[in-house]
């Protein structure tokens, strides 16, 4: 069997088999959740703040469109563009996005500087770490403006609580955790400026919006061809 064009994974695998409207059930259902969708939506309009109002705006993985209803209520134009049919088609019944697009989120069909930002939740931190460096300046590339995106730092009383866990011999789940040297390295490595990183909401949330931007006057990656 030939080998894939990008790394597979557990999360990717799994991702594309998920029941889309369950997983917005779980996702966003309830009080609490739908509080957590709120901080997430009051940092990224900060992040967001010196994008045009009326600016393209890639969101992706844009999952079943939650995220296109905040964007487009703050005036930018969205385009939507994730790997999962099932989330597409619920995305495809808002009407918030400009369009939807099936594609790979680690070779976008868009060539670079097509849009005036990029905005890329829930997924970075699904990534194998030697992969991130690559996709985050494949992303980033993609933008005039920023790349921002959300990453799981250990900063919180949730980390600290698996800690305890662990400690006691019980079993805590492990998912990735960048400290903020950890970040910074790997925003490096991508060749990567980090202008602002901002807590959803600081020892609660696990969450930080970060904004990534190409520097100034750096070589962009031949384009990879129009949307498809």
């Amino acid at each position: 069997m030939p080998a894939p064009a990008t790394a597979d994974y557990v999360a990717r695998w799994g991702y594309r088999t998920l029941d889309a409207r369950r997983y917005e059930r779980r996702r966003y259902g309830g009080r609490m959740r739908r509080l957590n969708l709120r901080l997430l939506e009051w940092a990224l309009a900060r992040a967001l703040s010196g994008v045009a109002p009326d600016g393209l705006v890639l969101d992706v993985p844009c999952g079943t469109g939650i995220l296109a209803r905040f964007l487009a209520a703050r005036g930018f134009r969205v385009i939507g563009t994730d790997l999962s049919p099932a989330m597409l088609a619920v995305a495809h019944e808002r009407p918030e996005a400009l369009g939807h697009v099936r594609a790979d989120l680690e070779m976008p069909p868009y060539p670079p500087g097509t849009f005036d930002a990029v905005v890329c939740t829930r997924f970075l931190m699904h990534l194998p770490a030697e992969s991130r460096p690559r996709v985050l300046r494949t992303l980033a590339e993609l933008a005039r403006g920023p790349l921002v995106g959300t990453v799981c730092h250990p900063y919180t009383l949730k980390t600290f609580g698996r800690g305890v866990r662990r400690l006691l011999g019980c079993q805590a789940k492990r998912s990735p955790r960048l400290t903020r040297s950890a970040l910074a390295a790997e925003v490096a490595a991508a060749g990567l400026r980090l202008e602002r990183v901002i807590p959803v909401m600081p020892i609660l949330s696990e969450v930080w919006v970060v904004v990534l931007r190409v520097p100034s006057g750096a070589q962009l990656a031949a384009p990879r061809g129009g949307v498809q």
